[in-house]
């Protein structure tokens, strides 16, 4: 598209090209002798005069009206041997038998400056039916290509994906170059820095989407070799930009098609589908589509006029790729929740464990008590003391030990039972049944533990999960007291309200938490224990994320680190 965003200066002959009806274009400074009008000669020319001579070949006008399309300084034109009508940025003229078969332009500056005169052939159905909509179709473009760019750009930072991130720069930088399309469109001639920044931003998103095709087909891992190919055009594009800086245009695209940027992607796509990449069918089709139209439009096989065909097929493309990326995020959510559902297994697994735990120590002492009653018996049997009455006591001993066993069973059976249905329960109440069931455990390791109920709430959820958390959090504080070694090491529960908010606080004396690693507590499967599984907080979080539409939180505090519970 470079050719008719930076089209030369006197002429356009792309669509004479293709009518046939334009077969020069000359220029004269003097009004006597003319030479073949060249861009580069008066790219930094400066000039208080010109006439543009364009000689017609009328043997090939139809019978279909042609418009000539005038882009000049339309205030300096002085002198033109055919009628000319003044439409928004245009002059326009039809084209028939019975126009000359040479066309004057005669043009007179006050103060000297860089000539400015284009033109362009167009037809009747484009005269009649875009021209007048241009404002529209760019609008429509602009509007589906900026909704790519934001949609994308957002949820890149929702998923951390790269791919997403390259699209959506990508579509960004398509969007300023069809910007300054336009806005050249609308000029004699693009200045040469406006020239140097709409090559930057089409070289950029070239760059971007080649960058993005590599990233959506992991070019790198499944085709190491043709790897290497895409990266030298990667880095052709960046040395592109550097020239672009120096020269002030696009060296790259001045030798080499447009289209050629979207058939290497398409390649790769074809390439990735015969390995058996299914996903990538899409792309290809996508990126195909692009090149065969940038391609044939370059090559001049469209009868309506090239800005409006990359304004068609750009939002197209966006369409195209924003369906192929809508099954690329579906897969990603997919995979997202059945790691989490494998994350929420080995957390059941780890509570489990937990569980057990505390049963053992909870049963530890009964058992003791149970052992003591055997041995009494034993001794009783063999001094023959063993009568009913004596045996009456101590069965009643063992059934009382036995009973609080099988309550311990119970409440810790329905403390992880997972809860299928939600209701009402009061915060405090979960907490006091996290508290009991750890409490063995930290008495034994000599930990205090103080809950303090300021201000109660009642929420309508699920109870144990709830229950879950403040656990997960208060056997966390407990791992770091008894691993620091801390002299009278405390847990301390506060239960308050603020803003129809209840906050709970967790908070412990073990010393804090490492500043270098705060912020990293509550990733997956990052953790400081020796044994641990490290999906803890991570799991604990995504509980009152998803179910309690709350956030956990931490800080350090002076001795220790603060746990806060907000929903």
């Amino acid at each position: 598209m470079k050719i008719l965003l930076f089209i030369l200066l006197f002429i356009v002959n792309l669509y004479a090209s293709k009518f046939n009806v334009i077969e020069n274009v000359y220029i004269s400074e003097d009004y006597k002798s003319f030479k073949p009008a060249n861009y580069f000669e008066y790219r930094h020319k400066i000039v208080d005069k010109f006439l543009i001579k364009v000689v017609l070949n009328k043997k090939n006008l139809t019978k279909k009206a042609l418009y000539l399309n005038i882009v000049s300084d339309d205030k300096n034109l002085v002198f033109s041997n055919i009628k000319l009508k003044k439409y928004n940025h245009l002059l326009i003229s039809k084209i028939d038998k019975n126009t000359p078969k040479i066309l004057y332009f005669k043009y007179e500056y006050k103060q000297p400056k860089r000539p400015g005169f284009r033109l362009k052939m167009i037809t009747d159905f484009e005269y009649k039916y875009i021209l007048p909509y241009e404002g529209m179709i760019y609008g429509l473009a602009y509007g589906i290509i900026f909704c790519a760019f934001l949609y994308y750009f957002i949820i890149y930072f929702s998923t951390n994906k790269k791919c997403f991130l390259y699209y959506s720069i990508m579509q960004f930088f398509v969007l300023l170059s069809l910007m300054g399309f336009v806005y050249f469109s609308y000029k004699p001639y693009p200045s040469i820095l406006g020239q140097a920044i709409v090559d930057i931003f089409e070289t950029s998103g070239f760059l971007f989407t080649l960058l993005f095709a590599k990233e959506i087909l992991n070019i790198k891992r499944k085709m190491p070799i043709i790897n290497k190919f895409v990266n030298f055009f990667i880095f052709l594009n960046i040395f592109d930009l550097v020239l672009i800086v120096i020269f002030k245009y696009s060296i790259l695209y001045e030798y080499m098609h447009f289209y050629v940027s979207f058939l290497i992607p398409a390649v790769l796509g074809i390439l990735s589908v015969l390995k058996g990449d299914k996903n990538a069918i899409i792309y290809t089709i996508g990126w195909s589509f692009m090149a065969i139209f940038i391609g044939l439009a370059e090559q001049m096989y469209f009868s309506i006029s090239g800005i409006y065909i990359i304004h068609l097929v750009a939002p197209m493309e966006s369409i195209i790729f924003s369906v192929a990326l809508a099954f690329t995020l579906k897969k990603i959510v997919k995979e997202k929740n059945e790691k989490e559902k494998m994350l929420i297994h080995k957390s059941k697994l780890a509570s489990m464990g937990e569980m057990i735990n505390n049963i053992a120590h909870q049963w530890r002492q009964p058992l003791t008590h149970l052992n003591y009653i055997n041995m009494n018996l034993q001794v009783a049997a063999q001094l023959n003391e063993l009568d009913s009455k004596y045996v009456q006591i101590k069965v009643k001993e063992s059934n009382e030990q036995i009973d609080f066993m099988s309550n311990t069973i119970e409440s810790f059976s329905n403390f992880y039972k997972p809860t299928k249905a939600k209701e009402y329960f009061n915060i405090s109440t979960a907490i006091k049944n996290a508290v009991e069931i750890i409490r063995p455990v930290l008495e034994l390791q000599k930990i205090q533990i103080n809950l303090e109920v300021y201000d109660d709430k009642q929420l309508y959820s699920y109870e144990n999960e709830y229950s879950q958390v403040i656990l997960n959090l208060i056997s966390n504080a407990k791992d770091e007291l008894i691993k620091k070694q801390i002299e009278n090491p405390n847990i301390n529960i506060c239960i308050n309200l603020e803003n129809k908010k209840s906050i709970v606080k967790v908070c412990d004396n073990a010393g804090g938490i490492n500043k270098k690693i705060i912020n990293k507590i509550f990733e997956p499967y990052f953790t400081t224990k020796d044994n641990g599984s490290g999906i803890g907080l991570y799991m604990s979080r995504t509980i009152i994320n998803n179910h309690f539409n709350g956030e956990v939180l931490v800080e350090n505090i002076n001795d220790g680190a603060c746990f806060y519970v907000v929903v």
